[in-house]
This record gives C-alpha cells, sequence and structure tokens, in this order.
C-alpha cells in the first residue's frame, strides 16, 4: 500500500493504536471513596462519585473535592458567658464532613470549591462559634462542666441547618476544657471532694468498727469453744479417775474376797489337818496300848 511494506504498515498502526489509548487515557478521569469529582462544561454540571468519566477536550473541565473527614479545633478568642454571667473559656474539637449525596456535595462544591483549606474551616469556625456562644449563655458553669456530652448535642442539632447550607454534616463536637479567670471551677469542685474525703473516712470508721466487732466476736467465740473444750477435757478426766477408782475398788473387792476364801480354806485344811493328826495320835497311843498289854 503505497510503497510501504506490510511490516511498517503494521507498526504503523500499533502506533496508532497507542496513541489513541493515550489520547483516551488522558480523557478518563478517576475517583476513589474519598472524593468526588466535580465536572463542568458543555453538558452542564455533574458529579461522579467513586467511579469514573470521559470529558470532552477543551469543552469540559473537572475538579477534585475532598469527602474526607475535617476536624479542627473550636476556640474563640473571647471568653464566653453563662446564664449566671460567670466568664468562661472554651475548647473543642469538631469532625465535618462534606454529605455523599450529589446535592450535598455540588452544594459543598459551590461554598468551597475554589477556596484553600484554611479558608473554608476559617468560615465553619465562625459559624460554629458563634452557635457555641449562644449555646454557652443559656447554660450554667456546673452543666456545661459535668454535662459535656449534652453541649455537644446541642452543637449538633443547632448547627446541623447552617452545615446543611454548605453540605456539610458534623460527625462529633467535643469539649476539651473548660476553664475561668475567677477560680470558680476549682472551687465548685470543693463541696464534692470535701464530701467525697467525708465519705472517705466515714467508710474508713465504720469499717474499722466492723472489724472491731468481728475480731470481739472471734475472740469470744474462741474463748467459749475454749471453755468447753477445758469443759469437755475435765469431764473426760473426771470420767476417766472415776473408772480407775472403780476399777480399783473391784480389784480390791475381788482381793479381799479371794483372800477371805483363801483364809477359810486354810483354816478349813488347817482344822482338818489338826483332826487328822489327832486322830493319827489316838491311833498310835491306842496301838501303842495295845502292844504294850500283848
Amino acid at each position: 500500500m503505497f510503497g510501504l511494506s506490510v511490516p511498517v504498515v503494521a507498526g504503523l498502526l500499533v502506533l496508532a493504536i497507542l496513541f489513541a489509548m493515550a489520547g483516551f487515557a488522558t480523557l478518563l478521569r478517576k475517583v476513589g471513596p474519598h472524593e468526588a469529582l466535580i465536572v463542568y462544561g458543555i453538558r452542564g454540571p455533574r458529579t461522579v462519585t467513586n467511579g469514573g468519566t470521559i470529558l470532552i477536550p477543551m469543552l469540559e473541565q473537572c475538579r477534585e473535592l475532598s469527602l474526607e473527614l475535617m476536624s479542627f479545633d473550636v476556640a474563640p478568642q473571647q471568653s464566653l458567658y453563662t446564664n449566671q454571667g460567670v466568664a468562661v473559656t472554651v475548647e473543642a474539637v469538631a469532625q465535618l464532613k462534606v454529605k455523599s449525596d450529589p446535592v450535598s456535595i455540588r452544594t459543598a462544591a459551590e461554598q468551597f470549591l475554589t477556596k484553600r483549606p484554611e479558608q473554608r474551616e476559617g468560615l465553619i469556625r465562625l459559624v460554629m462559634e458563634g452557635h457555641l456562644r449562644g449555646i454557652i449563655g443559656q447554660l450554667t458553669v456546673e452543666q456545661i462542666v459535668k454535662e459535656p456530652e449534652m453541649v455537644g448535642d446541642r452543637m449538633r442539632s443547632t448547627c446541623a441547618a447552617d452545615m446543611n447550607k454548605m453540605g456539610l454534616d458534623v460527625v462529633s463536637f467535643t469539649l476539651k476544657e473548660v476553664r475561668d479567670k475567677n477560680e470558680y471551677i476549682t472551687n465548685m469542685g470543693r463541696p464534692d471532694i470535701a464530701r467525697i474525703k467525708r465519705d472517705a473516712e466515714v467508710a474508713a470508721a465504720e469499717a474499722d468498727r466492723d472489724i472491731a466487732i468481728k475480731r470481739a466476736e472471734s475472740q469470744r467465740a474462741a474463748a467459749v469453744a475454749k471453755a468447753q473444750a477445758d469443759q469437755e477435757r475435765v469431764a473426760a478426766e473426771t470420767a476417766s479417775l472415776a473408772k480407775q477408782a472403780e476399777a480399783e475398788r473391784d480389784l480390791d473387792i475381788k482381793k479381799a474376797s479371794y483372800l477371805e476364801i483363801t483364809k477359810k480354806a486354810q483354816a478349813t485344811a488347817d482344822k482338818d489337818y489338826e483332826i487328822e493328826t489327832n486322830v493319827m495320835q489316838q491311833q498310835v497311843v491306842t496301838e501303842s496300848v495295845r502292844v504294850q498289854q500283848a
């Protein structure tokens, strides 16, 4: 074709395809889940999230809008006054983000797309500081110090309307510190500290009393147990001695009985012996007389 060889034509086709793909890649714009793509041009404004789109060269342009969480301090430079007239200094942390729906993304783009992050945070901080001042003015120092979650809830509900106008959502609002120059907060805690100390001392005294009572009860129980054991030991010793006495008495009785029987037997034997002896002597005498007579 036009005097070109087949390999050259194939190479030119490959180069053309590569150039076309490179051009297509420059027209394709993609965004991740953490940002939105704001496209404006001949086809009108549109938003793209978590995907991609093809731009028409020279007829459309785009800019990225971050959907990530924004966190910054809210610390009014001037003191805020409670409904008691006490001046307090409040420091808080606010976390916001652009809502994910297309309407909120377009609203946030209209408000902040051309502003730097510090300019955007400055605008939001002014709105939140104004609402914080109004909320602090409705509360007592005790409520602010003891119920910080309630202050955060009021801030989120109060700021919701203004934040919606900017396409934003208040994720959280947390009080970091509340202080005052007149030591109102410090003095406010002293009665509680005294009460806690008093309660602790009372609890310690009650614990000592209970310990003393339990110790006395234990000692009494030990004494009763010892006395009972001594009584049982004495009773056992007495019973043992009584049994020993009974045994000795029975032994003595038996010995006396045996001795009496022995004596009686001995007397009977002696008497029989004496009788037998007399009989024998008489027989001897009789025999002697008869011999003499013979």
